[in-house]
């Protein structure tokens, strides 16, 4: 049986304040995200899961901006 080890990263935007869809989930992201995430990529790392991150809150007379993306990644252990 394969055996995985996991780890997560913080991916930061550069465009703050917009509605963030699955399909473009990616654009916009910050020169070092876009570097981490390549990283990782290289290192053997596989995308799970990207969940978008939230500031501020969703009430009446404010609202939520998506500020960056938990990204959960798995690879296989050696």
């Amino acid at each position: 049986m394969t055996k995985f080890e996991h780890t997560s990263l913080v991916l930061h935007f550069e465009k703050k304040d917009f509605a963030l869809t699955r399909k473009d989930v990616f654009q916009g992201l910050s020169p070092e995200s876009a570097k981490a995430l390549n990283d990782l990529g290289n290192d053997g790392w596989e995308l799970v899961a990207a969940m978008p991150v939230s500031s501020g809150s969703a009430g009446m007379t404010s609202y939520a901006a998506t500020d960056a993306a938990l990204g959960l990644f798995k690879r296989a252990k050696a």
